[in-house]
C-alpha cells in the first residue's frame, strides 16, 4: 500500500547492501515509514539448523550487534524521526527468508541493491536479489550498486505493450507521481503496423488511470525491446523505471535490470481481498 507505512531492507553488511542505505532513509523519512532491517544467518540447505559457517553464537551476536546498530545510528544522523527495527533471521535460503519476512511484517516496499562483480560493466543480479524479484510479496526498488543517488522520483518510466493485462506498475507510478508531484511517461516499443492500436492504447490507459497526473506518451519503433526501453530511461534522465513483477522473471525484463543504471521498482499485482 501507498504511501509506504513499512519498509524492509535486507542486508549482508556488504558495500552493496549499505549502498541502498540511504534510499532507504529517504524513502521511509517521506513517507513516515518504519525501516525493518533484516539480517540473515545462513545455514546449510541440508540441515536448516547448522549455519553454514559455524561459530560460537556469542560471535554471531556481537557482530550482528555492532554492525545492526552502525546501521541505526547511520539512520538516526540521517533522519532522527525515521524509526527503524532490527530483525535477525536463521534460513538456508536468504531470497525465500527475505520473502517471508516481508510478508510475516505487512510490508510495503522491499528496497534491494543489485550489484556489480569486480567493478566490471557487465551487471550481475545476484541469486538472492533474482529470487527476491521474480515474485515478490511487494513492491521492490532494485537499486545498482554504484550509481548515481537519486533524491526523488518525480520522472518515472513505465513500459507498457498491447498484450499486457494486468497495470500493477502503471497504478503505482500514478500514486507516486500524484502524491510527489511528479510525471509519469507512458512508454510502448511496438512496429510502425502496431502504432494506430498503441495510440488507442495509450488513450485508455491515460483516461483510467492517470487522470490529474502528468503524462507523457511515447510510442517508440524498434523490434528489440529492452535496447529501446533503456536508451528511453537513459535519454530522459528518468529516477525510476517501474515495471510489473511476473512468476518468472522474462529475458527482456532480466537484461534491462542488467543494463541500466536507474532503479527500477518490480510491483506485484495486488492480492485480491478473500
Amino acid at each position: 500500500m501507498y504511501p509506504w507505512r513499512r519498509i524492509l531492507l535486507p542486508t549482508d553488511f556488504s558495500t552493496a547492501s549499505e549502498w541502498v542505505f540511504d534510499d532507504a532513509i529517504r524513502i521511509a523519512g517521506s513517507s513516515g515509514a518504519e525501516l525493518l532491517i533484516l539480517h540473515i544467518r545462513l545455514t546449510r540447505s541440508s540441515n536448516p539448523a547448522q549455519l553454514r559457517f559455524p561459530a560460537d553464537p556469542s560471535l554471531y551476536d556481537y557482530a550482528e550487534k555492532y554492525e545492526l546498530e552502525k546501521l541505526r545510528d547511520r539512520a538516526r544522523r540521517a533522519n532522527a524521526s525515521v524509526a527503524t527495527r532490527l530483525i535477525v533471521k536463521q534460513a538456508p535460503n536468504a531470497g525465500a527468508e527475505i520473502c517471508r519476512t516481508a510478508s510475516a511484517e505487512g510490508v510495503d516496499l522491499i528496497v534491494i541493491a543489485t550489484h556489480a562483480r569486480h567493478h566490471v560493466a557487465h551487471l550481475l543480479i545476484g541469486s538472492t536479489t533474482m529470487s527476491v524479484i521474480t515474485n515478490p510479496p511487494a513492491p521492490v526498488l532494485a537499486i545498482r550498486y554504484g550509481t548515481r543517488k537519486r533524491q526523488n522520483m518525480r520522472r518515472i518510466v513505465v513500459p507498457v505493450h498491447l498484450r499486457q493485462e494486468g497495470h500493477a506498475a502503471l497504478e503505482l507510478a500514478a500514486a507516486v507521481a500524484a502524491r510527489e508531484g511528479g510525471e509519469v511517461h507512458l512508454l510502448t516499443v511496438c512496429d510502425e503496423s502496431q502504432r494506430p492500436a498503441a495510440e488507442k492504447m495509450l488513450d485508455d490507459l491515460t483516461d483510467r488511470l492517470l487522470r490529474g497526473v502528468s503524462t507523457r506518451r511515447s510510442i517508440v519503433r524498434g523490434t528489440v525491446v529492452e535496447r529501446e526501453i533503456v536508451r528511453y530511461v537513459e535519454k530522459s534522465d528518468a529516477d525510476a523505471l517501474f515495471i510489473n513483477a511476473q512468476s518468472s522473471m522474462s529475458p527482456t525484463k532480466t537484461d534491462i535490470i542488467r543494463q541500466l543504471g536507474t532503479p527500477v521498482m518490480i510491483v506485484p499485482a495486488a492480492k485480491s481481498s478473500p
